[in-house]
């Protein structure tokens, strides 16, 4: 019965998941050599979109930046990458405003800097590093 019971649940879960709201993806700058260069996602509400995604792409290909948008301001983490798919920096975001911690990465995924962020201006203490590792330079804010 209780195989039964969660058998159930999921289906119903599913349905909640298939019957969701529709994302509408539009492809909206192409770079020169026509791959894409932003895509953004919109969810429709009634008869409006919303825009609730965004990615952009460096002219190879690969992924270069992306995120979620909340009311129309960017929301949540965001991530960044090299041409060459390494991580260049993740930080988070809050009505469209940096937030919480950030680092950025040279190329290698080597620290570069890591602080943090409070309404959107950098706050507390902050770490800069070269690209041997060694911190550099330490600040206030």
């Amino acid at each position: 019965m209780k195989g039964l019971k969660s058998l159930l649940f999921l289906f119903i879960v599913l349905c909640l998941f298939a019957c969701g709201t529709e994302i509408i993806e539009k492809i909206e700058v192409k770079h020169p050599n026509g791959s894409n260069k932003k895509v953004s996602y919109y969810e429709l509400v009634g008869e409006k979109e919303v825009l609730v995604e965004e990615k952009y792409y460096h002219d190879n290909g690969q992924y270069k930046m992306g995120g979620k948008f909340l009311n129309e301001l960017r929301d949540g983490e965001w991530k960044a990458y090299f041409e060459t798919g390494e991580l260049q920096s993740v930080g988070i975001f809050k009505n469209g405003e940096s937030t919480g911690a950030i680092n950025v990465y040279y190329p290698g995924e080597k620290l570069m800097y890591e602080g943090f962020y409070e309404n959107g201006k950098p706050s507390g203490h902050w770490k800069f590093y070269n690209e041997a590792g060694q911190l550099t330079k330490e600040k206030d804010y």
